[in-house]
């Protein structure tokens, strides 16, 4: 079984608001995460919040998630991942990596890399164009060490470059895979107005 874990602990400071609530099209941008996690058949997934979990909970569905608490999201991204891993049941073979602040990744982008895991990838990843995105998928063998490498906000970046041979990439067409939302600028009139099926 391939997890799917959701960081959507971040403080949203640029944002100047809850990124994992940023209105877009009407949705909740966490929510839009976990339909594209749905869309793709992920069974098991771990949403990681931080200070503003009570808030999030009561206006996202979690209720087909296991969510984790990070008390100290100021501590980095990296404290998140960490939490987050250890949550991970044992009967995972890996876990995909998302970010509840790129609200446009795609279930097809999902599925492709998750296909490339099923094929024996220990470390996958989409790519648009130059830029490699998200999700993330790290195999099993590749936790415990992924885990020494965690601190501040660099998440799972330092453990890839340390293990570029391990890396399988899947081109697709989908922009949302490296696009996040950083600030309330990030966000087009057409996204912030019209329906998801429009803006999409």
């Amino acid at each position: 079984m391939i997890a799917a874990l959701v960081l959507a602990a971040g403080l949203g400071t640029r944002m100047r608001a809850s990124k994992p609530l940023l209105d877009v099209g009407g949705t909740p941008s966490l929510a839009r995460v976990l339909a594209a996690i749905d869309g793709a058949d992920v069974d098991h997934v771990i949403v990681v919040l931080g200070r503003d979990a009570d808030l999030i909970a009561n206006r996202v569905d979690l209720s087909r998630t296991h969510v984790v608490r990070n008390s100290e999201p100021e501590a980095g991204l990296a404290s998140s991942l960490a939490l987050g891993l250890t949550a991970l049941p044992p009967s995972s073979s890996g876990v995909l990596v998302f970010h509840a602040d790129m609200p446009f990744i795609q279930s097809a982008t999902v599925r492709a890399v998750r296909r490339l895991a099923e094929d024996g990838a220990r470390i996958a990843a989409p790519r648009f164009g130059e830029l490699r995105g998200f999700p993330v998928y790290f195999s099993r063998a590749c936790l415990a060490p992924l885990a020494e490498t965690l601190s501040g906000d660099s998440g799972g970046r330092r453990f890839i470059e340390r293990n570029p041979h391990c890396l399988e990439l899947v081109d697709v067409s989908d922009s949302g895979c490296i696009r996040d939302l950083d600030s309330p600028e990030d966000l087009t009139p057409c996204e912030k107005e019209a329906t998801w099926t429009t803006c999409a």
